[in-house]
């Protein structure tokens, strides 16, 4: 039998509470007039079937007593047919008890505080809706921790729902006998459904959630409902940072290869709900510790389908008095993870210095091309040891070199203009300074030399044409200047592979550039379409296809040596990838007049989801990120 997907619905009781009664009413519900449906239980009830019922449950009654399952007891009540499983049953056990139920049958699994995070992570593809009921004699408590897990369900499960008012007794008897009472609404928050989503939230991120719960439920029965909307805005403001500032430091975790080379899982790698969870959890924490209830607050990622979300939007329902009146509002901020507007400021040539070539980009500073390949290898490197490397500069003219000494007027530190090894292109100034002790121990092997003792910071790259020299100057920089073409990320579909190494070498540009672009375009999809009308894998909108020689903008062999053809034009215009990709994406009348990055939210996503993606399979050097404020 085709199992179901995503059409059954889940109650689950997050205290010391039942949630029978509320199953039966949602199936009742779900089988509309004169419907049958099936309730699923993992506990023990020794329900005696009713004298009253219909024959289409009595139906579903023999199906599942015909298929002969250990530890499971099925009776009908009424419109109901209540299957009973043991307490003990497995999730491969529950999802063949849900085989067996006819497609045209809806279908409630209700689940206790005990099976519930079990059965929501491995089995959340079978529903399409969870219903939470809070212990409501906990008080505030068990509304917060309802609300929490309502947070975190709602990466798993496309509409969730928080039951506050279940049936009283009597209704509860005439559900569980599969009858009809008065049918209660309850109050119901609800999530837009989402593009092809699924994952698994780690029992450590749901444990933390009611961790942080237990911790600030004093704090929040104290401070109360917030007030006024300063301390809203402003609670909205942190909230939305902080959770910002977890997308930050868990992107790479997110970007990492989800296997090892010898096919075990990564530890490093979190999955996209994770990822989300965790961002919403620093969010709640830091509205909390601002004396916000989370009973207050809803999180939204506008982003979320694409493959890795940088943007959140936090809201804040506060109380207000107009008129000697209470009332209420909410006050909301979205913050964003992108990259500096400055990024990709860099010349595409040399000039006012001792070198005249062409300049690769990196970190916002200029250098050889050569140099800057070995960066990569170096950074790469260091990251695999657990250090990161910044470039405080690069490339300096001699018209720079002479600012800089003039107000540092110490040949010591600062070498006067027209002798800096800096005008050759040569040279970088790195750090942090924890990253000393590394770059001691291991840049000879990329070719890097500590210039003078003094300097921990200054490295000159001793390999190849020496600086300010002619052959210096003609080194190609088609290759370098966006990444080595050669190798394609894993994460490239089989069927696209070999045409993005034909345009990476029909173009000069990066195969990881182009295969990072569709990943974040379409994820290769070549039937995609936006609501904006851009169209095909490498989403062309019909005036810049049309540009191009495409007709076909879903043809993914011609789009893909489109997108090469197009890319190659705007790395040649701006000189970098970061101005490449940003010009490609919000086109290049908005990148022209100042350079660099405009600051458009969408843009500097899209820019640093990409260059993140790349840095972390360690094609580019990673990119700086910065959290900001959107509104």
């Amino acid at each position: 039998m085709k199992p179901h997907q995503a059409d059954g619905i889940l109650v689950a009781a997050v205290g010391e509470v039942s949630g029978r009664a509320v199953a039966a009413e949602a199936a009742l519900v779900a089988a509309g007039e004169g419907g049958v449906a099936t309730v699923l239980t993992c506990r023990s009830s020794k329900r005696r079937a009713t004298l009253l019922n219909y024959r289409e449950a009595g139906v579903l009654r023999d199906l599942f007593a015909d298929a002969g399952l250990s530890g499971v007891e099925v009776c009908a009540r009424g419109r109901l047919c209540f299957v009973d499983m043991d307490e003990a049953i497995s999730l491969e056990c529950i999802a063949r008890v849900l085989d067996l139920i006819p497609e045209s049958c809806p279908f409630v699994l209700e689940l206790d505080r005990r099976r519930y995070r079990t059965v929501l992570e491995g089995l959340s593809h079978r529903f399409g809706r969870l219903i939470l009921v809070p212990d409501q004699s906990s008080g505030e408590t068990g509304e917060l921790v309802a609300e929490i897990a309502f947070s975190q369900a709602a990466d798993l499960v496309p509409t969730v729902e928080l039951c506050r008012g279940a049936p009283g007794r009597i209704a509860s008897r005439r559900l569980l006998a599969g009858l009809n009472p008065c049918l209660g609404k309850w109050p119901a928050r609800r999530r837009p459904e989402r593009a092809g989503q699924s994952g698994q939230a780690t029992p450590l991120v749901l444990g933390a959630v009611f961790v942080l719960v237990l911790a600030a439920t004093a704090l929040v029965l104290i401070t109360g409902a917030i007030t006024g909307k300063a301390r809203a805005q402003t609670a909205a403001d942190l909230s939305a940072l902080s959770a910002v500032a977890s997308m930050k430091d868990d992107l790479p975790r997110l970007l990492a290869p989800p296997t090892l080379p010898n096919g075990l899982p990564n530890p490093a790698h979190i999955s996209k709900a994770q990822y989300l969870a965790r961002a919403r959890f620093s969010g709640v924490k830091a509205a909390v510790g601002n004396g916000v209830s989370p009973l207050r607050l809803s999180f939204t990622f506008p982003d979320r389908i694409s493959f890795a979300p940088v943007r959140v939007r936090v809201a804040v329902r506060s109380s207000v008095r107009a008129g000697g009146s209470p009332g209420s509002t909410s006050d909301w901020a979205e913050a964003r993870l992108g990259s500096p507007i400055d990024m990709g400021v860099v010349p595409a040539v040399a000039s006012g210095g001792g070198y005249s070539g062409s300049l690769a980009e990196r970190q916002g500073q200029g250098m050889r091309p050569d140099i800057a390949v070995a960066f990569d290898a170096m950074s790469a490197a260091a990251a695999g040891a657990g250090v990161t490397l910044s470039i405080s500069s690069a490339f300096r003219s001699d018209a720079e070199q002479a600012a800089l000494f003039a107000a540092n007027p110490d040949p010591t530190w600062v070498a006067r203009p027209g002798t800096s090894l800096h005008r050759c292109g040569t040279e970088l100034d790195l750090g942090p300074p924890a990253s000393y002790g590394w770059l001691a121990a291991n840049a000879k092997r990329f070719g890097f030399v500590q210039r003078y003792s003094w300097e921990s910071w200054h490295y000159g790259f001793n390999r190849g044409p020496g600086p300010c020299s002619a052959a210096g100057n003609s080194i190609s920089a088609a290759d370098p200047r966006a990444g080595p073409t050669g190798g394609l990320p894993a994460f490239v579909p089989a069927r696209f592979r070999r045409l993005i190494l034909a345009a990476s070498m029909k173009w000069g540009v990066s195969a990881a550039l182009l295969a990072g672009q569709l990943y974040a375009e379409s994820n290769f999809d070549p039937d995609a379409s936006s609501p904006a009308g851009a169209q095909g894998i490498a989403q062309f909108m019909p005036s810049t296809a049309a540009a191009y020689g495409l007709v076909d903008p879903f043809d993914p062999v011609a789009a893909i040596d489109a997108q090469g053809h197009l890319m190659s034009d705007l790395l040649k215009q701006f000189g970098s990838p970061a101005l490449a990709l940003a010009a490609y994406n919000a086109g290049p009348g908005a990148v022209a007049p100042c350079n660099c990055i405009p600051d458009y939210p969408e843009t500097q996503a899209y820019v640093a989801k990409i260059m993140a993606l790349l840095g972390g399979l360690g094609t580019f050097a990673p990119m700086p990120m910065e959290v900001a404020l959107v509104r």
